[in-house]
C-alpha cells in the first residue's frame, strides 16, 4: 500500500491479502505478544510453508526477526495514505483473521475504486495450510481465480 502511495505511477493494481493500517485493527492482544514472539511461537505450517519455498533456515530466523521487529515498531499510518491510493485495489481477509473484518471494510472503504472479498477462513488459509496445517484447496483454487478476474480485467 505505501508504494502504491508513494509511486502511484508504477502500480498498476494491488491485491492486498491480510492487511492492516492502524493497531486497532488486529486481534486484540496481538501487538503484546509480539514482544515476547520467538520463532518457536510461530505457528508451524507457516515455518513449513516458508521453508518449502526457501529451504535456508537462516533465511526464516532472518524474516522472523525482521518481521517481529517490524511489528514491535509498527505505528498506526495516516488514513490519508489509503485515500490517495489511485490505483485499483483487491482487500482480501479471511473472517477470523489476524486483523478484524470491519478492520478490512474500513480500509476498503479508504481506498476509491477498491474491491473487498472476505472468505470463511482464518489468516491466510485462503492461500496456504491453516495453523493446523490443513489446506483448503477449492477455498485456494476459488481465491486464486477471483484475483486473477482482478487483475486480468
Amino acid at each position: 500500500m505505501q508504494v502504491a502511495y508513494l509511486y502511484p505511477d508504477m502500480v498498476e493494481k494491488l491485491v492486498i491479502a491480510s492487511a492492516f493500517y492502524k493497531k486497532s485493527g488486529m486481534m486484540d492482544g496481538f501487538f503484546e505478544s509480539m514482544n515476547n514472539a520467538t520463532l518457536d511461537s510461530m505457528p508451524e505450517p507457516l515455518k513449513i510453508n516458508f521453508l518449502n519455498l526457501n529451504p535456508d533456515f537462516s533465511a526464516l530466523e532472518n524474516m522472523f526477526d525482521k518481521d517481529s521487529k517490524r511489528m514491535q515498531a509498527f505505528e498506526d499510518w495516516d488514513e490519508n495514505i489509503l485515500k490517495n491510493i489511485s490505483s485499483p485495489t483487491l482487500f482480501i481477509s479471511g473472517d477470523k483473521d489476524v486483523m478484524k473484518p470491519e478492520h478490512t471494510v474500513e480500509m476498503w472503504r479508504l481506498v476509491k475504486n477498491s474491491q473487498l472479498m472476505i472468505l470463511p477462513a482464518t489468516h491466510g488459509s485462503y492461500m496456504m495450510a491453516d495453523f493446523n496445517g490443513k489446506t483448503d484447496e477449492k477455498l485456494i483454487d476459488f481465491t486464486v481465480s477471483e484475483a486473477e478476474k482482478f487483475l486480468n480485467n
